[in-house]
């Protein structure tokens, strides 16, 4: 049988189509509306700024420093003007700011850390390895780098001198034993250079040795030493770059 006059209906498939373009804005539409509700809603307001990073700074300095608080309109705040606040501070060295749906702010920071004190002409300083001097001294437990000519210093500023990167150098290389390190003296560099401990040995290095080159000897030979409870001069300059030990007179056999 012929079939030339049959046609497929499509009515049915048009009509589909119209219903999911209904359907598809009718769920715009909404979803608009609710988000225009949660906009003027308390649940737009920030409910907690959560900070993570921090060791030196509190999370209330942090808040402020950055301008944030609970209250605000968390749609409102310009992240990267407060990012750039907090970034002011020296001891920030890199910070994020997000928004974490609905109504919290998340903080996260990396911290400068404090290799040294400096002492210059209008205060001592602590300072980092980068040379940014981060604050006024109050008892931190670093080593007193000395014999170096600083002018005037504040929080914020770098250390500029001929010897600086040097000295903190030297500063970072006793990192994991700094508390053990009283001071790195610079006044007779670049002949030598002079490290006393908080337990009282005095250690002589050349000024052409890399710092890490030697730390390791050094902590050895100190071990000992501290093990038969021998006190006194440690001197790295020696050609074959062994440290050779000179008690202090008190200390010497027979006394």
């Amino acid at each position: 049988m012929q079939q030339d006059n049959v046609y497929a209906y499509r009515g049915k498939t048009k009509k589909n189509k119209v219903s999911k373009v209904f359907v598809g804005l009718l769920i715009f539409f909404i979803a608009l509306a609710l988000f225009a509700y949660y906009l003027a809603s308390p649940l737009a307001l920030v409910d907690k700024v959560e900070i993570s990073g921090n060791s030196y700074l509190q999370p209330a300095d942090i808040q402020q420093l950055a301008g944030l608080e609970a209250g605000m309109h968390i749609w409102r705040i310009k992240l990267g003007a407060s990012r750039d606040k907090l970034s002011a501070n020296p001891w920030v060295l890199e910070a994020r700011i997000q928004r974490r749906f609905p109504n919290k702010i998340q903080i996260s920071i990396q911290e400068r850390t404090g290799v040294a004190v400096v002492m210059s002409e209008n205060g001592n300083w602590i300072v980092a390895e980068d040379r940014v001097v981060l604050a006024e001294n109050q008892g931190f437990s670093l080593p007193w780098l000395t014999g170096l000519e600083l002018g005037a210093l504040n929080p914020g500023t770098l250390v500029e001198g001929q010897t600086v990167d040097l000295a903190l150098a030297w500063a970072s290389a006793f990192g994991p034993m700094a508390w053990q390190i009283s001071e790195i003296n610079f006044d007779e560099y670049p002949v030598v250079i002079t490290v006393f401990t908080t337990d009282g040995y005095k250690i002589l290095f050349d000024s052409f040795t890399a710092p890490a080159d030697k730390i390791q000897d050094c902590v050895i030979l100190l071990e000992e030493l501290r093990r038969t409870q021998q006190k006194g001069i440690i001197d790295f300059r020696g050609l074959q770059g062994r440290g050779i030990f000179m008690p202090w007179p008190e200390n010497s056999p027979g006394d």
